[in-house]
């Protein structure tokens, strides 16, 4: 999967016609340094390619074809100027993204009753200034994606979702979810243009009491179920999947008599002797009355 120089060609594309800008990279940094003045740098429609001389920015390329010696060309004017027959051996050439990205935060905070709740988050941006981002991220390899940006703005995410939440009962936590968005949106906007991004939207996907069993009562409460019968009828759920036959009188809310033969391991001959023992005491109890 490695690149490699085919002929003085520097692009994204690998030998087999694929490409290595993925549909989650935002920046892909080209492996090979030694860029020589007769290299023709090939830039895709969704691309933009930051070249970094020496530490600066020399160009921001467009997409098309660029061919270095062209008198076009600002890496040409660098090379005329410093008077170098061919670009020097720090030369990177950063390739960025122009689409829509879109990265989904996960986390849990909890309301002011002290309910641990599940947020996803979604947010959705662009690259507006490539150079500028270049030189605002760090990554170790030759790719930078939307994971990597998640987990730069994820501790953001998670103050401004809390500054909300922690100050909410659990009853009236999803009349907030546009106090949410709206919160994430204003913080976020702020951070990412400084580093040459512009966020388009924000959207809050999921928040949900993390624990299973309260989610349910709650999605039984939102139908209209009070309370009680919400419980109720998620325990008689919790019965029926153990083949319980208790879990119809639990949703009806009728008490429930076992058969005794259900609850020990009696032969059913003493079990008929033993009721039918009980029913000729009471009999013998009432005559004595």
């Amino acid at each position: 999967m490695s690149l490699q120089f085919r002929g003085s060609v520097i692009s994204t594309e690998r030998e087999n016609g694929t490409s290595m800008m993925a549909e989650d990279t935002i920046i892909f940094r080209y492996p090979k340094e030694e860029i020589t003045s007769k290299s023709i740098i090939f830039v895709q429609p969704n691309e933009l390619a930051v070249v970094v001389i020496q530490g600066q920015v020399q160009a921001v390329l467009p997409p098309g074809t660029h061919n270095v010696q062209s008198p076009q060309n600002p890496l040409s004017s660098f090379l005329s100027r410093f008077r170098y027959n061919a670009l020097p051996f720090d030369t990177i050439v950063f390739y960025t993204s122009t689409t829509r990205h879109e990265i989904r935060i996960v986390g849990v905070s909890q309301t002011q009753d002290l309910v641990p709740l599940e947020y996803e988050i979604a947010v959705y941006y662009r690259v507006t200034d490539p150079s500028k981002l270049v030189f605002n991220v760090q990554f170790g390899n030759n790719v930078f994606k939307d994971a990597d940006l998640g987990r730069y703005i994820s501790p953001m995410i998670d103050q401004e979702v809390s500054s909300i939440i922690n100050y909410v009962r659990l009853s009236d936590i999803f009349k907030k979810l546009g106090d949410v968005s709206n919160a994430v949106l204003a913080s976020l906007k702020a951070f990412l243009s400084e580093i040459g991004i512009e966020l388009i939207s924000v959207r809050v996907i999921r928040l949900l009491p993390q624990d299973d069993e309260l989610r349910r009562v709650i999605q039984l409460r939102d139908l209209g179920v009070d309370v009680e019968k919400a419980i109720r009828l998620y325990l008689a759920g919790s019965l029926a999947s153990k083949n319980d036959p208790a879990s119809v009188n639990m949703a009806l809310g009728i008490p429930y008599y076992p058969n005794l033969s259900t609850l020990v391991n009696l032969p059913d001959n003493l079990i008929k002797v033993n009721l039918r023992g009980n029913e000729d005491r009471e009999n013998t109890e009432n005559s004595n009355k």
